[in-house]
């Protein structure tokens, strides 16, 4: 992260892939422009990224993005799955066999990527498996991040403030977790 001041305020900008969120990589992907992505990966609001005083805040950024963007362009390791990773500031252990641990998010992640697929063949739109990335690690990081004396319960998944938490995982460790399942569907 690289400490910058905009219109006087301090704000962290990520300057490598790894310091991009799950939450903020989904706002980018959302974003309609430079104002957009510079509340997206420093977390001011628009209203005050539309008011910078002068263009020096606006140029540092989109000097920054573009570098950025050009990190992500060259892509990065989405196969190999990290042995741990942060969730909501917390370091938690991924799970060794995904594809059974626990059963009830296995079948949770089967049934969500068949469901997602059903409705995008329906729908006629080309199924995107990045859209559910955030619901695949829901299932499957939720024990680890509760702690071994919970239960597995598709219900208490759907909590917002879990939800939230789980927007905060880099998606350099978001991204190979989830795609274990893509890449192995509808073979689980």
């Amino acid at each position: 992260m690289l400490p910058i001041k905009l219109n006087g305020v301090p704000y962290n900008f990520p300057t490598e892939v790894a310091e991009i969120s799950l939450g903020q990589f989904f706002a980018l992907r959302q974003s309609k422009g430079i104002l957009h992505e510079i509340c997206a990966l420093t977390g001011i609001n628009h209203e005050t990224v539309s008011n910078f005083k002068g263009r020096d805040d606006l140029d540092k950024c989109s000097a920054l993005l573009n570098t950025l963007g050009q990190k992500l362009a060259a892509g990065f390791d989405g196969h190999t799955l990290p042995k741990q990773t942060v969730v909501g500031g917390k370091t938690i252990r991924v799970p060794k066999n995904l594809k059974i641990e626990p059963v009830g998010a296995f079948i949770a992640v089967y049934n969500l990527i068949n469901d997602e697929q059903k409705r995008c063949a329906a729908a006629q739109i080309e199924f995107d498996p990045t859209n559910i990335i955030p619901q695949v690690l829901a299932h499957y990081l939720w024990l680890p991040f509760m702690g071994d004396d919970v239960l597995y319960n598709d219900e208490k998944i759907e909590n917002e403030a879990y939800q939230q938490q789980i927007m905060t995982i880099p998606i350099t460790d978001a991204v190979p977790i989830a795609n274990f399942f893509f890449r192995k569907f509808p073979h689980l």
